[in-house]
């Protein structure tokens, strides 16, 4: 008697599954029509920026210039205030709040305020 409920609820979620996804259909029917990655949100797009100072790399800034970027990133690797031990710490660099977290080399470092962000990473030594 209780095998009876547990296939129905299999069933059910089976049920439910099977209509996610996608069929493969482009929506216009016609075959051979490539899709093209759809864009993104207006203000999502980051711009790489240059930076190789004080073990800093991979510098990507939203809505900000490569300038600020650079000179956020500096003053969180300078930052007494902003722990670079354990596996993830938080801090604020002037109006932006950070939040780092252990990687195999060293700091991933994501730091934001409302509508902006600058994101790094930080070798270890």
């Amino acid at each position: 008697m209780r095998l009876a409920p547990t296939l129905l609820a299999l069933a059910l979620a089976a049920a439910l599954l099977g209509g996610c996804g996608s069929s493969g259909e482009t929506g216009s029917g016609t075959s051979g029509e490539s899709r093209s990655a759809p864009e993104a949100p207006a203000g999502a797009a980051a711009q790489a920026c240059a930076l190789d100072a004080g073990g800093i790399e991979g510098l990507r800034v939203t809505k900000v210039s490569c300038g600020e970027g650079q000179r956020v990133a500096l003053a969180w690797r300078g930052s007494s205030s902003c722990p670079k031990q354990g596996s993830r710490s938080g801090c604020s660099v002037g109006s932006y709040r950070c939040v780092a977290a252990a990687a195999d080399r060293g700091w991933s470092v994501s730091c934001a305020k409302p509508g902006r962000s600058i994101a790094f990473s930080v070798r270890r030594g």
